[in-house]
């Protein structure tokens, strides 16, 4: 189920960032990477937000968990930092993030509550389509 959400997210978001069609230019892969790591910090950070509030709750520790999810959103977040400085990206392309971050999060949130199972493996089949795209951005240079 996990690995056809992330397809369905990559169709929408192929379609969207002009990957499938056309020549991608290097303008279209900076964007596109901004893009995905705007979106690639959400997961650590929801995780995280969820742990934190059990290990609250039940007044247990969570065995290093949190840190480890807090430290993979800022890994996330620095990617995006490094992609900025090749280019800034201007208020409509900043409103989109807003409304994916906005979608994403709440989605993602539901989730997690839900099936945390289900979201580390979404994770994981998200940064495997990462790593294809990335490749092919290489492949092309």
């Amino acid at each position: 189920m996990a690995y056809y959400c992330v397809q369905a997210m990559r169709t929408g978001f192929d379609v969207f960032s002009g990957y499938k069609f056309g020549k991608m230019t290097e303008g279209k892969w900076i964007k596109r990477m901004i893009f995905l790591e705007t979106v690639a910090g959400v997961p650590g950070m929801v995780a995280a937000m969820v742990r934190h509030l059990n290990s609250l709750r039940k007044m247990k520790t969570d065995h290093g968990w949190i840190h480890t999810l807090l430290e993979e959103a800022e890994n996330e977040r620095m990617h995006l930092m490094v992609a900025l400085q090749l280019r800034q990206p201007g208020a409509l392309f900043r409103g989109a993030v807003l409304f994916a971050q906005g979608i994403f999060v709440n989605m993602f949130s539901i989730a997690y509550l839900i099936s945390p199972h289900f979201c580390h493996r979404f994770v994981g089949y998200l940064e495997e389509e990462a790593v294809k795209t990335y490749s092919k951005c290489l492949q092309v240079r």
